[in-house]
């Protein structure tokens, strides 16, 4: 493919699948970007990303030009059997060929491979808000603001070429495109956030039921973790809400005590619990941060507790289609 930027510089690239070879550039490409400071550790290792590979676990794709110089990485990731959709992820292109719109054609290109696994749900992006670029090209492809997940890095730790914001821990945007799975069925959400679930299933085309019922918490709670210890982040699923909720979210925080430390639950709200479950979380400090729809066999609420961190909603770069979920939000936020 011949691309051309705005100074009339020409370059051909390729996109095609990874081969072993290309993980040494992989690696190097990283390491361009973020130096030592990428979250994904295990991308710094070559056996590794050789291993996931192979897993099927992350599905990496490349950009090379003509003459074999690799610009760029792209991948999806699944996390198979406990979700169902595919997160596009690795996204890093070489600063100095960003001007020839590499990503653009990249993303259509990984995505289309993607659109061949006829088993995927959903698509998901996790996309940072140091930038919109992201987040604009995504949308072009059907990509939709779904929510927010809070503290996901540490700023001063973390080095990359645009612009940091004013957040001490930067989030990242929820962006999904449907897939195979059209109806979420019923969910279970306080009238307060009706409104928005309307807007974010119906700007999916994913049909849904919502109810209000609240129903007692019942048995014991199961719950899985996924921890980012390097960016004291507690990612808490709730798979079913039960009786002892309250205080198994409690000890979780109890031995979790760094000074950064924050937390994200992601509630099962196709459970007829979730209103009640909602309430309670709502009461141990955490507030409403969007959805994870269709993502799972069950669908998603996020919330966040952001501790004695505080969140500067204004310095996040988003774009227009985020506005009305970014309102909904900061006033949950504000109001917790």
């Amino acid at each position: 493919m011949e691309l051309q930027n705005s100074d009339g510089k020409k370059i051909s690239v390729n996109f095609r699948e990874f081969r072993k070879s290309d993980a040494e550039e992989i690696i190097n490409l990283i390491r361009e970007e973020y130096a030592q400071s990428y979250r994904k550790r295990e991308l710094y290792n070559i056996d590794k990303i050789l291993e996931k590979q192979a897993a099927g676990v992350f599905n990496f794709f490349v950009a090379e030009l003509d003459g074999g110089k690799i610009i760029g990485v792209l991948a999806y990731k699944r996390n198979l059997p406990r979700e169902t959709s595919c997160e596009i992820t690795v996204g890093i292109i070489l600063k100095e060929y960003r001007n020839f719109h590499v990503f653009r054609h990249f993303v259509k290109y990984v995505v289309a491979q993607v659109l061949k696994l006829k088993d995927v749900t959903a698509m998901i992006g996790r996309s940072v808000m140091y930038h919109s670029i992201s987040q604009r090209l995504m949308s072009e492809l059907g990509f939709k603001p779904c929510g927010f997940i809070f503290s996901a890095i540490i700023m001063e730790n973390f080095q990359h070429s645009y612009t940091k914001d004013e957040n001490i821990k930067h989030p990242h945007a929820v962006i999904i495109k449907r897939g195979a799975k059209i109806d979420a069925g019923k969910i279970f959400l306080p009238a307060e956030h009706w409104k928005i679930a309307e807007s974010v299933y119906k700007n999916l085309g994913v049909k849904v039921e919502i109810d209000s019922a609240e129903n007692n918490l019942v048995g014991e709670s199961k719950i899985f973790l996924d921890e980012d210890l390097p960016q004291q982040n507690c990612n808490i699923f709730v798979d079913y809400a039960g009786a002892d909720l309250k205080e198994k979210i409690l000890e979780i925080e109890s031995q979790r005590t760094e000074i950064l430390q924050t937390f994200n639950i992601f509630l099962n709200i196709s459970e007829n619990s979730a209103v009640t479950a909602y309430k309670i979380l709502k009461s141990c400090g955490y507030f409403f941060a969007g959805f994870q729809p269709i993502c799972l066999r069950h669908e998603i609420m996020i919330l966040h507790n952001p501790k004695k961190i505080l969140i500067n909603f204004d310095s996040l770069q988003m774009t227009d289609e985020f506005l009305e979920l970014k309102n909904h939000v900061k006033k949950f936020y504000e109001g917790r």
